[in-house]
């Protein structure tokens, strides 16, 4: 019986590919995964360290070259030095202090005033480039369970973790989130760092409804400024990357990593009780920029992350071209990498192709090879642009590991021209939900109601599990009835444009117990220019 192997299990077992082959039933489900994302005009040029689209795109290289635009986002937030940007937890710190008024200036948060760089304020949101030296890296005890992983997943692997190894890791990651400067000072001037200060958006908002001022009501939508970027990074701690098998020793007097594709390193102090120090790998990234209304987003994922390309393919119309005929009975094109997949046998008279999970999408089967802008733009950014790592504890623009990094697919949009709900996933930041991802759909319900808690519960989940029993995401276009009782009107939920970190807001003052509401509110939220 002819069986058609994924091209990594027919090089694994030294088979040779079967004859010719018509395409299958889920090849053929891969033409709404694979769209060429790019325009022909979407060429890309280094002017003094700044990527330049050509210029009959250039107003619209997001919308019109997303693949591309990923590229130069990921090379600039590496040359900006991301990692040093405002974090998600000196944002929406613990213990917030209210934003200053004129009749309020002490004890408060003032983002005009001056600073001091060897003192942050542990009260008010900082962006950590501000201070000397720059805060380190926070490793948080739910971020990287060692003790828990040595004896749970050391060696006895569930089946859904052999399944989807992607899953097992986003279960046991250090989830890291930066926002740039111009995210960070629209979040802490428009009040929208305490959870009264987003509660109060809310009841403005339905507070000019009531009163019939439309246009007020409009006016208090919250849009941050074009220029807005967020970088979110997974890391794995390194006895975890050990006890999978992820990295081994080279010898060279650094941490354990992988021979051929070195993943990024860092090293993450102690420095506060319950955290978890050590070195730590950098697995994948999902990032954004303020660029169109509903954001631009791109995933990243290191080249031996296993199951890279799995359920949903690896798509970049830009940075690597790979072998469109990589599996028999289809020619994908030199953008796409589809997921790996094998023939059922176990029928009597259909072969139904299934798909194989969790294998390593090795550059020598795809035939992944970075195109020369891509090239360029690497060194025309100063990104990866050193021979060696030239200190494994620190991350900086030069590392050649940052070159060991794939675009796994990007979303510009909720549906594409002709209706079909857009998504993409990394295999970890999404793991067991990858195939229903979508991040302009679930940052979409990122709102708050009046007591400043999530408007829309559950961040993008539905009633519909997997085949693991996995929860799956939302995808399309979003539901009005998330955000707006229609039958008043008023607005259930506000919007915060799509920013989920308000989920780690506090009350500057708060109730009894944690998830209380706060012991009071106010109805316009404050603003300093």
């Amino acid at each position: 019986m002819r069986v058609l192997l994924s091209f990594a299990a027919a090089a694994s077992m030294g088979l040779a590919a079967p004859a010719a082959a018509d395409p299958n039933t889920l090849q053929q489900m891969m033409l709404f995964r694979s769209a060429v994302q790019d325009s022909d005009a979407c060429r890309v040029t280094v002017e003094g360290g700044v990527p330049v689209f050509d210029e009959s795109v250039a107003g619209a290289a997001a919308a019109t070259c997303p693949d591309a635009f990923a590229w130069t986002q990921f090379t600039t937030a590496i040359r900006e030095e991301f990692w040093n940007w405002s974090m998600d937890q000196t944002i929406w710190v613990g213990e917030p202090w209210g934003l200053c008024t004129a009749g309020e200036t002490k004890d408060c948060c003032d983002p005009n005033a001056p600073i001091d760089p060897s003192d942050p304020n542990p009260n008010c949101p900082t962006f950590r480039a501000d201070y000397s030296p720059i805060p380190t890296l926070p490793a948080e005890p739910n971020g990287t369970p060692s003790e828990q992983v040595l004896n749970d997943h050391g060696a006895q692997l569930n089946i859904a973790d052999r399944l989807d190894p992607g899953r097992l890791l986003r279960d046991l990651e250090l989830e890291l989130v930066f926002r740039n400067r111009a995210m960070f000072d629209y979040i802490y001037r428009n009040d929208m760092y305490s959870r009264e200060g987003l509660a109060s958006h809310n009841r403005a908002q339905n507070k000019a409804l009531s009163d019939g001022d439309i246009g007020a009501a409009q006016r208090m939508t919250v849009r941050l400024p074009v220029d807005a970027v967020m970088v979110k990074a997974d890391f794995i701690h390194l006895e975890i990357m050990q006890s999978l098998g992820l990295v081994q020793d080279l010898g060279d007097g650094g941490p354990p990593n992988h021979p051929e594709y070195p993943f990024l390193t860092v090293f993450i102090e102690n420095y506060d009780e319950g955290q978890v120090p050590g070195v730590y790998y950098m697995m994948a990234m999902t990032n954004a920029s303020k660029d169109i209304p509903v954001w631009h987003w791109y995933a990243m994922e290191h080249v031996m992350n296993p199951g890279r390309c799995d359920y949903i393919g690896c798509n970049d119309s830009f940075g690597y071209k790979v072998n469109g005929k990589m599996q028999e009975g289809a020619d994908f094109g030199d953008h796409y990498i589809p997921p790996m997949i094998v023939l059922n046998d176990d029928k009597t008279k259909h072969n139904d192709p299934l798909f194989v999970t969790g294998e390593v999408y090795h550059p020598e089967m795809t035939g992944e090879r970075p195109s020369d802008q891509l090239s360029a733009l690497f060194e025309g950014m100063g990104v990866g642009v050193d021979e060696v790592d030239r200190d494994w504890q620190v991350i900086t623009p030069g590392d050649p590991q940052w070159k060991n990094y794939r675009l796994k697919g990007t979303q510009s949009s909720f549906t594409t021209a002709a209706g079909i709900p857009t998504g993409t996933g990394a295999t970890l930041t999404e793991g067991g939900f990858v195939n229903s991802a979508s991040c302009a759909t679930c940052h979409s319900q990122s709102s708050v109601d009046s007591q400043g808690f999530s408007g829309v519960q559950g961040v993008g989940a539905t009633w519909r599990p997997n085949l693991l029993g996995y929860g799956q995401v939302a995808m399309g276009a979003p539901d009005g009835q998330w955000f707006y009782n229609f039958g008043g009107p008023s607005i259930t939920a506000t919007q915060m444009d799509f920013i989920w970190g308000i989920l780690g807001a506090s009350c500057v003052n708060p109730g009894a117990t944690h998830g209380d509401p706060c012991t009071s509110y106010y109805d316009t939220p404050r603003k300093v220019e």
